[in-house]
């Protein structure tokens, strides 16, 4: 720069430090093809139940204790880690304990109903989640056959609406099978788990749906210990984070 421009910027230097009483600032001063000041962006990261665990793991020395928090909701199946909490950009990162895909194709436990036909399609293009795949393909023939083989009964009764839900019932006892093995993840991130199914029919409506109370216990037990292996390992990293329970 030229010394009269040096001067300028001098007195405007002069005339804001004047203005701040003394206090020191920073001061940015930019021209012709300087390059862009970004501000800095909060982080907000969601992923798996042990993200927390693994943000941890690489920033053992960047992360002040006394700055951070931890909130753990049991209910919605989460633990968040949040740093430097009394910033602007403070960063959130998520981990979330989330229903695995495989699981919730068969909507077991869900209270999803659908025809016998629908069912049997959905078992055998997913017979490998099966402890058996001859039983799976047993329970397909069955259901496919379902309601023809009651529509047959019920036309051989005397009375086509009072022997109907009795007429399903009976096949139901005598056909389908009281429960079988499947072999699925119940959570992502978690391992394959075997657990006991049954198929329910609806005879007013003619339909069906799978249920586990087994797979039910089990998710109750997962969500307790997966989530209490988690504050664990991030207490052992940092123990001065503090951990609130929601």
């Amino acid at each position: 720069m030229d010394n009269t421009k040096d001067t300028a910027v001098n007195k405007v230097i002069e005339n804001i430090s004047d203005e701040l009483n003394g206090s020191v600032r920073t001061i940015v001063i930019r021209e012709d093809r300087a390059l862009v000041i970004h501000e800095e962006k909060a982080i907000e990261i969601s992923g798996t139940l042990d993200s927390p665990v693994r943000w941890l793991e690489k920033r053992l020395t960047d992360i002040e204790p006394l700055s951070a928090h931890v909130l753990v909701d049991r209910d919605s199946m989460s633990v968040q880690l949040i740093t430097e909490e009394r910033n602007n950009f403070s960063n959130s990162i998520t981990g979330t304990l989330e229903v695995h895909p495989a699981f919730k194709k068969f909507g077991i436990n869900a209270g999803s109903y659908i025809t016998p036909a629908a069912m049997a399609d959905k078992i055998k293009m997913n017979r490998s989640f099966f402890e058996s795949k001859s039983e799976a393909m047993a329970l397909v023939s069955i259901l496919k056959n379902f309601k023809a083989k009651i529509d047959a009964d019920i036309e051989k009764s005397d009375d086509n609406k009072g022997n109907r839900k009795v007429l399903v019932q009976q096949m139901v006892s005598s056909n389908i099978p009281d429960s079988f093995k499947m072999v699925l993840p119940i959570f992502k991130g978690q391992k394959p788990k075997t657990i006991e199914v049954e198929v329910y029919i609806e005879a007013d409506e003619f339909t069906c749906t799978l249920i586990s109370p087994e797979a039910n216990e089990e998710m109750e037990h997962l969500r307790d210990t997966a989530i209490d292996e988690v504050i664990s390992k991030i207490s052992e990293l940092n123990p001065g984070i503090v951990i609130i329970e929601q």
